[in-house]
């Protein structure tokens, strides 16, 4: 690739024209955003393992607290719509993650409080969401004795009210959308990606930038009917 001209990905026939605003110093951080179902934490780990980086998840920091304040996900995020005290934990714990070097962050909005990070954004079709996490809910309910399986109505709803959920809380709190592309600096279709070359593109794309002089936002797409096969 040339100095100061964008890559495209060898699986991908197009790119993003908006050019990611320039000025901000760089640093060695990768934060990886994108819908539910579309596959941030695995991404997370196998990038993070690529580089050798340690691996940081608001996820985790949730678990945390819900776990601390003996709250459900649902509970959570209900109040959260209510008591910005609880996003401003989660974002104080985020923001101080600047100082560290060599990390790979799954967060919604490590690209907003880390934009010297490579911001990496994971794409998916709403419908092949639900059933990602139609699939991988029951498969844990199977490991989990006396618990009924989940229906796709239910997966549906919680989706659905999650997405909600966040667009309404960070757009009252930040003025930013979460879900918006044009933020980042790497989006991946991972409809028909394997998890494999979804964190292989993540890092190729990640030795790329740190070493250009400009970037211009990539959008890698696997092409319907290409060779590469998807888990689900």
């Amino acid at each position: 690739m040339n100095q100061g001209r964008a890559h495209i990905c060898h699986i991908c026939a197009s790119r993003a024209p908006g050019c990611i605003i320039e000025g901000v110093k760089r640093k060695h951080i990768i934060t990886i955003s994108g819908k539910p179902g579309s596959g941030k934490s695995s991404t997370a780990d196998r990038v993070a393992e690529l580089l050798g980086y340690s691996r940081y998840s608001t996820g985790d920091i949730v678990r945390n607290l819900i776990k601390k304040k003996r709250m459900t996900l649902a509970e959570f995020n209900e109040q959260a719509e209510t008591n910005p005290a609880l996003d401003h934990e989660l974002d104080e714990e985020l923001r101080n993650l600047r100082n560290d070097n060599d990390i790979v962050i799954d967060s919604r909005l490590g690209f907003y409080w880390i934009p010297e990070s490579f911001k990496v954004y994971l794409e998916l079709d709403t419908e092949v969401a639900i059933a990602r996490i139609y699939k991988d809910t029951n498969l844990n309910t199977l490991r989990d004795a006396g618990e009924n399986s989940v229906s796709m109505g239910d997966i549906i709803d919680k989706v659905n009210e999650r997405l909600q959920s966040e667009r309404k809380r960070f757009k009252k709190l930040y003025n930013v959308n979460p879900y918006t592309s044009a933020n980042f600096d790497l989006i991946i279709d991972t409809s028909r990606h394997s998890p494999q070359t979804v964190a292989l593109t993540v890092f190729d794309m990640y030795n790329k930038w740190l070493s250009s002089e400009s970037w211009k936002q990539v959008v890698s797409r696997v092409p319907l009917g290409y060779s590469l096969k998807n888990d689900y």
